[in-house]
């Protein structure tokens, strides 16, 4: 089975609405379906085109799947580096800048896996759906 190669805009359906989703040709590093690439301006412009294999659309609902387990891996990797910050001596303060968040927020969010558990608990129970933000680092 070949897995289509999606195009550049289409995790912008905003400013992209009639984008195919499916990339069709390859300017260098940038796939476009054949709407963006009609839309283009100047990318690629002077490059050759690479035509792409165009059997398959985009499966919506395994790119959802695959941007949850995403997710998940890469919050499981911002509590491992926000710990071992803190390991190394850095403020909750300095996380929470390169975070853009208050440092209130981040001690909040990774600094008592108690807390963090206890808030995901309650979201349970009300039926909110959360994504799961308990770390089992302890660091604080």
């Amino acid at each position: 089975m070949t897995v289509p190669v999606r195009c550049r805009y289409a995790t912008d359906p905003a400013t992209r609405p009639h984008c195919q989703l499916a990339a069709v040709v390859r300017y260098g590093h940038t796939p476009l379906c054949s709407s963006c690439d009609q839309q283009r301006s100047t990318l690629g412009k002077g490059l050759t085109p690479t035509r792409l294999n165009t059997a398959t659309d985009v499966d919506v609902l395994a790119w959802i799947g695959q941007a949850q387990r995403q997710l998940h891996t890469a919050e499981h990797e911002l509590a491992g580096a926000v710990a071992r910050a803190r390991q190394h001596g850095q403020p909750w303060s300095a996380i929470a800048t390169v975070l853009g968040i208050s440092r209130q927020g981040a001690h909040q969010r990774f600094g008592d896996p108690r807390r963090a558990s206890a808030a995901l608990d309650k979201a349970i129970t009300k039926g909110v759906d959360t994504p799961h933000r308990t770390t089992t680092w302890g660091i604080t």
